[in-house]
């Protein structure tokens, strides 16, 4: 009989609700997971792996922001974010393909990690864990095609209040206006037309590298605006 410590038994608990309790949180092979994850500290700018490059292992955001970007240099764009329960290196490992993306620390990062063969024997040793695992996984592929169908279809106000809303946490987004528009395949002064404009209709309120949501019932109104 495997016993874990309460340490553990919180990690598997937080391990399901990530998973969206696909995997109760007292199913032994939660424990199992949840026992062989380490913390990892990273300090903002960091980066996990690069884009063409293979992943050391699966990265869970306990707290902070992880950054997906693309390309270098002038041709570097942020593609997209992982706040808390966000996962990253999962993919590449399960393809045996190398990242599509660099995966860096936009803020500090509090997160779990696990090593890319404790991942795969984890997997292989567990279907009840493997299922989980992919019905999550099939989940944020949803969820992904739904915001490109967003991101690329509507006019660029429901566009950008449909992004504000996703990437929103306490009524506020932290992103620069140029890292929205390039998730958005926008240009940068499109969207600063489309925020000048929000501000002006107390939708919210701008500061440094931070939107403050003020009106969110209306933001989710114009997001609805397909026009």
């Amino acid at each position: 009989m495997t016993v874990v410590g309460p340490a553990a038994q919180r990690a598997a608990a937080w391990i399901a609700g990530c998973m969206r309790s696909f995997l109760p949180p007292g199913h032994i092979d939660a424990l199992k997971l949840a026992d062989r994850l380490e913390h990892r500290q990273l300090r903002q700018g960091q980066i996990i792996f690069t884009q063409g490059t293979h992943p050391d292992g699966v990265w869970m955001v306990r707290s902070g922001e992880l950054e997906l970007v693309a390309g270098r240099g002038q041709d570097r764009v942020v593609v997209g974010t992982l706040q808390p329960c966000g996962i990253a290196g999962d993919v590449p490992l399960l393809l045996g393909k190398p990242a599509v993306c660099t995966v860096r620390a936009r803020t500090d990062v509090q997160s779990s990690f696990l090593s890319a063969a404790g991942f795969l024997a984890t997997l292989d040793a567990s279907p009840a864990l493997t299922r989980a695992w992919l019905t999550a996984l099939a989940h944020r592929h949803l969820r992904a095609q739904e915001a490109q169908v967003r991101t690329l279809h509507g006019s660029a106000e429901s566009r950008a209040a449909w992004l504000l809303l996703r990437e929103a946490r306490d009524s506020a987004v932290t992103c620069s206006q140029g890292t929205l528009a390039a998730m958005l395949g926008m240009r940068r002064q499109t969207m600063n037309r489309v925020i000048k404009d929000f501000e002006r209709q107390g939708l919210l309120r701008v500061g440094y590298c931070r939107l403050e949501l003020l009106a969110v019932d209306r933001l989710r109104q114009r997001a609805q605006d397909r026009a």
